[in-house]
């Protein structure tokens, strides 16, 4: 009898000790204070509670377009996709980023080397995704929320109110998405760079290889721009550069963005279709209609083989286009792989 009693009460004390409100949550805090961590640096996160300081804004790379951002506080990604074609290119994987817990992931746009892991991290983290109708509609599937901040078909330059990321104002702008066009000789052509030797001396894995076959053909889905509002700050997102001297919505887009600025902080695109013929042209419109007093760039590295190259290659290019801008940001110019995942790179201050 008395060892049945000392089984009972030990299976006993088991159950309540598992159920104690603390016990779960010290797992769980500890999975998140790791992950973010390695994501936002140690410095920048509490290391009981896995929260990041709230007075500040970060931007940590990992690759393409794609950012773990923290903004006073709260935590949401700026597209999602990890490129690890060459293996081990960025330092983390879709699992880290999920791990990171954000609330909320931003769709730039639809294509793969911007969101071919946006649904398997919404559904492992509890995100939820933001972006165009038709972002909201191909992405739709048991366990993926998203609210839709832009209708299909959006004219350019059209804004919307986004306020479901608690006490960060977010403005989604239609945008559109880099095209081809014919040169207009206003800045020179970038004729195509050499791709770095990775295809040699680190070859591609079939396995990411095969994931990504999946997702080739996944729809643009229309391009949208983000402008937050927080602590004082503006700051604004973008993953593509539109044609806008030679688009018909490309003055819209202009004066949208002109209104929205000037900016402390604009992180955009500098990779376009039309960067052949017509250079850096359009990003620098971009910059010149938001006057950011820094500038990052984004979608300019190595993400993936023949297509994408070094952000070096294309480095000086960009720094010649700048001096056609007569109010010039401060840059802070990101190289890969080393500039992967790491957040003091890109941080400001919150007022």
């Amino acid at each position: 009898m008395h060892r049945r009693v000392v089984l009972v009460v030990s299976l006993l004390l088991a159950i309540v000790a598992t159920s104690q409100p603390g016990v779960g949550t010290a797992r769980a805090d500890s999975a998140l204070v790791s992950a973010r961590s390695a994501v936002f640096g140690t410095h920048n996160v509490d290391q009981a509670t896995g929260a990041v300081r709230n007075d500040r804004v970060i931007f940590s790379w990992f690759g393409v377009s794609s950012f773990a951002v923290a903004m006073a506080g709260q935590v949401f990604l700026t597209d999602a996709w990890v490129p690890n074609a060459y293996r081990n290119q960025v330092p983390t994987t879709r699992a880290q980023i999920a791990a990171i817990k954000p609330s909320h992931i931003l769709i730039g746009h639809g294509h793969f080397d911007h969101a071919a892991d946006a649904a398997d991290i919404a559904k492992a983290s509890g995100a939820r995704l933001v972006g165009s109708a038709g972002h909201c509609a191909f992405f739709r599937r048991p366990g993926v929320a998203c609210d839709a901040v832009a209708a299909t078909g959006a004219r350019p330059g059209s804004t919307q109110i986004y306020r479901g990321i608690p006490g960060i104002t977010v403005t989604a702008m239609s945008n559109i998405h880099s095209t081809l066009k014919a040169p207009t000789g206003q800045h020179p052509p970038l004729l195509p760079i050499p791709p770095s030797d990775r295809l040699v001396t680190d070859p591609p894995h079939a396995d990411e290889l095969g994931r990504l076959a999946g997702h080739l053909d996944d729809p643009e889905g229309g391009a949208v721009l983000y402008a937050f509002s927080v602590g004082g700050r503006r700051i604004v997102w973008n993953d593509s550069v539109g044609p806008v001297s030679q688009d018909p919505g490309g003055r819209a887009i202009l004066a949208g963005l002109r209104t929205l600025g000037p900016v402390d902080l604009h992180v955009g695109s500098i990779q376009g279709f039309n960067e052949i013929t017509n250079g850096l042209g359009d990003p620098m419109r971009y910059i010149d209609a938001l006057q950011p007093k820094v500038f990052v760039p984004n979608h300019h590295d190595d993400w993936f083989p023949v297509i994408a190259t070094p952000a070096v290659n294309r480095e000086r290019a960009f720094f010649d286009a700048l001096k056609t801008i007569d109010a010039r940001p401060e840059v802070r110019y990101l190289r890969d792989p080393e500039d992967y995942l790491r957040p003091d790179r890109v941080t400001l201050s919150l007022r």
